[in-house]
């Protein structure tokens, strides 16, 4: 079960690369779901927004063991990748998170940051 995850984000598609970003969402995933096959990965979530007022587009959720995911980030593969990324969408981020078995992590961690501030015993 996973235990770290990263969510890359992008905003919407930059004007001009509409369909250009399309196809890069097709080879997005046909990307991940190579590295899950392969074992890189465990999993990963695509989310498509709908249309709305916030300027995010969508996000992938990627999940797997820190290892996993360390060793995923650093791979000039995924590098390649999020550059085809940030030139199609607007906004692009990746930002870690904690998932499955690492929420436990994350909660002591702020318990720990209350007890800091002198908000809780």
């Amino acid at each position: 079960m996973a235990e770290a995850g990263f969510w890359v984000a992008w905003g919407l598609p930059a004007r001009g690369r509409e369909t250009n970003a399309l196809d890069v969402l097709r080879k997005s995933r046909d990307y991940l779901q190579a590295a899950a096959r392969d074992g890189r990965i465990e999993r990963f979530d695509t989310v498509i927004l709908r249309p709305q007022s916030v300027e995010l587009g969508g996000f992938f959720l990627i999940q797997g063991s820190t290892a996993q995911l360390d060793a995923l980030r650093r791979d000039s593969g995924f590098e390649t990748w999020v550059n085809q990324v940030q030139l199609v969408a607007d906004r692009v981020a990746a930002v870690d998170a904690w998932v499955d078995t690492g929420i436990d992590e994350a909660i002591s961690l702020y318990e720990d940051a209350l007890r800091e501030a002198g908000l809780s015993d």
